[in-house]
C-alpha cells in the first residue's frame, strides 16, 4: 500500500451502490456477521443507558432476533458470574472456518468483572460453543481491553483498545505474545478528538473526551500485514512475521511499523482481497474506500449511517454496516443519550469497481490460491483396529492423545458397501461398525476404524507395499518409550542414533509395534540437519506448546 494518500475524497463512480436494511434492532447494535449460509449475527454492547440486552443475536428468515446460543450465555446481569456469559460483546465475525467469533470486553460502564473477557467460539448451526479462550495477566494486565479479532489460517490477532497493544495467539501451538503494550503508536494521537458527524468533538457531561487506543485491526489476505487504528487515525501497519518473532523488542517492532493515511474518526473497517481497506466514517456518514494507491473514494454517503461500525464483507460480496449511533450516547454528547430505535443493519452488493478501482472479495484468512493445489499438509492419518474402543485406551494411555469424536458409534447400525463402499473402498464382504477421531498432539490427527469381514489378522509392515508406519517428534524418547511400552507396546532395539543427513549429538530414532501391528518410530532432534544442495525449505516439525 502507498505511504501517501490523495488529498481529495474521490467521488464514486456513476453506479453509486444502494442501501438496503439487512435488520433491525430494538437493542443498540455495533457489530454484525455472516454465516456461511447467509444468517447474519448481530453484536449488541453493554454500553450505559443499554444494559437490558442479550449482548448476541440471530437473525431470523423472518427478520426476527433470536438470543444466541440461547440459555444463560444471553441472560447475564449486575451480580451473576460472568464467566460462561456474555457480559459485554464488542465483536462478532466469521472467517472461513465458517464458525462465530466473539469478543467479550467483560466490562460494563468501564467496571472489569471477573474472568468474564474473553474470545467464545460457536457453531452458528447448533449454537454449541466449539472454544472459549482466556488470557492471563501477562497477555491482559489491568487495563487492558480486548476490541477486534483477525484470524490467518492458525494466527489469531487481537486489538487492545484499553492501553493499546496488539496480542499475537497461535491456535496450533496455544502461545500468546503480547506486543507494544502502550505504545504511543497504538494509543489515541496527542492532540487528536474523535468526532461525529460534521466534526462536532465527542465528549461527556464533564467535558472529557474519548480516548480509545488501538481498535480496527484488518489482515491482508496473505496474512503477511496486519493494519490497525485508532477511532481518530491514522492507520497504520506491521509485518506479521515480525510480530511472532520473539527475539525482537518493541522498540524494534516500534521501528518497523509503517504509517499508511491521515483518516477521519472511523468506527469500523474491513479490507478486500486486492488491499482495499473500507473505512466507516463517522464525520461523513459514509463508507470510504484506501485503496492500495493512496486514494480515498466514497462508496456510499447516507444520513441513516449514523457512526457506522465493524463492517462485514460476506461470501457473495454483501457489505453489511450496522448503524450504531455511537456519537449520541450520553458519553459523547455532553450527557444526553440521543440514540433512538430501532438499530438498523444496512447493506449493499459491492460493485466490481469503484471510480476505476477493482474492489475485491472478503478477507477469510484462508491463504490465497497459488495456482496448481491448495494442498496445506497430512491433516491425519487413519488405521482399521480389531478393538476401536481398546485402541482408543491405548492411544491415550502411549501417547496422551484425545478423543473428538465418534462419528460411527459400536451401537449404531453398522456400515456397508452399498452405503460407503463408493466413497471410501470399503468392499462388499465387510461392514463398518465404527469410527472416531482423535487428536494426537500438534501433528497430524488419527481416525481409526473397527471392521468386520477383513481377511487381515495384523497391520502391513515394512514388508508390504504402501504407507508402513508414521513418525513421532518427542523430546525425552526415553519417557516416550517407557510410557508407550507400558500401555502395550512392543519395542524394537533401541535408541538408535540417526546418521547420514540426519547425523548429529541427540538425533536419535526408536520403532515399536502398537497391539494391532501398527508401527510406530519415535524421534528426538537435538541437532540440526544437513541438507542437500538445492533445497528449497526445511523439514517440517510439529509445534511445541
Amino acid at each position: 500500500m502507498s505511504m501517501t494518500t490523495a488529498p481529495e475524497a474521490r467521488a464514486a463512480s456513476a453506479q453509486t451502490p444502494v442501501l438496503t436494511v439487512a435488520a433491525q434492532s430494538r437493542w443498540l447494535c455495533n457489530g454484525v456477521a455472516a454465516a456461511p449460509d447467509g444468517t447474519l449475527f448481530l453484536g449488541l454492547p453493554r454500553f450505559p443507558d443499554h444494559t437490558e440486552t442479550p449482548s448476541l443475536v440471530r437473525v431470523e428468515p423472518d427478520g426476527a432476533l433470536s438470543p444466541f446460543p440461547g440459555g444463560t450465555w444471553n441472560a447475564w446481569s449486575q451480580g451473576k458470574d460472568g464467566r460462561d456469559a456474555f457480559v459485554m460483546v464488542n465483536a462478532v465475525h466469521v472467517f472461513n472456518d465458517g464458525t462465530l467469533w466473539v469478543v467479550d470486553q467483560g466490562t460494563v460502564a468501564g467496571r472489569a468483572v471477573p474472568g468474564a473477557q474473553k474470545i467464545v467460539r460457536l457453531d452458528p448451526r447448533t449454537g454449541t460453543v466449539l472454544a472459549v479462550l482466556r488470557f492471563g495477566d501477562s497477555i491482559l494486565p489491568a487495563g487492558a481491553t480486548m476490541n477486534d479479532l483477525r484470524l490467518h489460517d492458525h494466527m489469531l490477532y487481537v486489538t487492545d483498545s484499553g492501553l493499546g497493544g496488539i496480542i499475537v495467539h497461535d491456535l496450533a501451538a496455544n502461545r500468546t505474545l503480547r506486543r507494544l503494550s502502550g505504545h504511543p503508536l497504538l494509543r489515541k494521537p496527542d492532540g487528536a478528538a474523535q468526532k461525529g458527524q460534521a466534526g462536532r468533538v465527542l465528549a461527556d457531561a464533564a467535558g472529557r473526551r474519548p480516548a480509545v487506543a488501538s481498535d480496527m485491526i484488518e489482515l491482508d489476505a496473505d496474512g503477511a500485514w496486519l493494519y490497525w487504528a485508532t477511532p481518530t487515525g491514522p492507520v497504520r501497519r506491521i509485518a506479521t512475521a515480525l510480530l511472532a518473532d520473539e527475539t525482537l523488542t518493541d522498540a524494534e517492532l516500534a521501528a518497523a511499523i509503517q504509517t499508511i493515511a491521515e483518516i477521519p474518526t472511523i468506527s469500523g473497517t474491513a479490507m478486500d482481497t486486492l488491499g482495499n481497506l473500507y473505512l466507516s466514517d463517522a464525520e461523513n456518514r459514509r463508507i470510504a474506500v484506501l485503496t492500495p494507491q493512496g486514494r480515498m473514494l466514497t462508496l456510499v454517503q447516507d444520513d441513516r449511517l449514523a457512526s457506522p461500525d465493524a463492517l462485514f464483507i460476506d461470501g457473495q460480496r454483501r457489505l453489511c454496516i450496522p448503524a450504531s449511533q455511537l456519537e449520541n450516547l450520553a458519553a459523547n454528547t455532553g450527557g444526553d443519550d440521543r440514540t433512538r430505535a430501532p438499530w438498523q443493519v444496512l447493506s449493499l452488493p459491492l460493485p466490481r469497481e469503484l471510480a476505476g478501482i477493482r474492489l475485491g472479495d472478503a478477507v477469510t484468512g484462508r491463504p490465497p490460491s497459488r495456482g496448481l493445489s491448495d494442498i496445506y499438509g497430512i491433516e491425519h492419518v487413519a488405521m482399521t483396529v480389531p478393538d476401536m474402543e481398546a485402541a482408543i485406551r491405548f492411544l491415550e494411555q502411549a501417547f496422551g492423545a484425545t478423543l473428538l469424536y465418534r462419528h460411527l458409534k459400536l451401537t449404531d447400525q453398522p456400515l456397508t458397501a452399498a452405503d460407503v463402499g463408493r466413497i471410501n473402498g470399503l468392499p462388499e464382504t465387510a461392514t463398518m461398525r465404527g469410527a472416531c477421531q482423535m487428536r494426537l498432539g500438534n501433528g497430524a490427527n488419527i481416525e481409526l476404524f473397527q471392521l468386520t469381514g477383513i481377511g487381515r489378522t495384523e497391520a502391513a509392515g515394512i514388508n508390504d507395499i504402501g504407507l508402513n508406519h508414521f513418525s513421532m517428534v518427542v523430546d525425552d524418547i526415553a519417557q516416550a518409550t517407557k510410557r508407550f511400552a507400558a500401555a502395550g507396546g512392543t519395542l524394537l532395539e533401541g535408541p538408535n542414533d540417526l546418521g547420514l543427513n540426519e547425523t548429529g549429538a541427540g538425533n536419535q530414532l526408536w520403532f515399536g509395534r502398537m497391539p494391532w501391528g501398527t508401527w510406530v518410530e519415535f524421534m528426538t532432534f537435538r541437532s540440526p540437519l544437513r541438507y542437500d544442495a538445492g533445497a528449497t525449505q526445511e523439514r517440517r516439525f510439529p509445534a511445541r506448546g
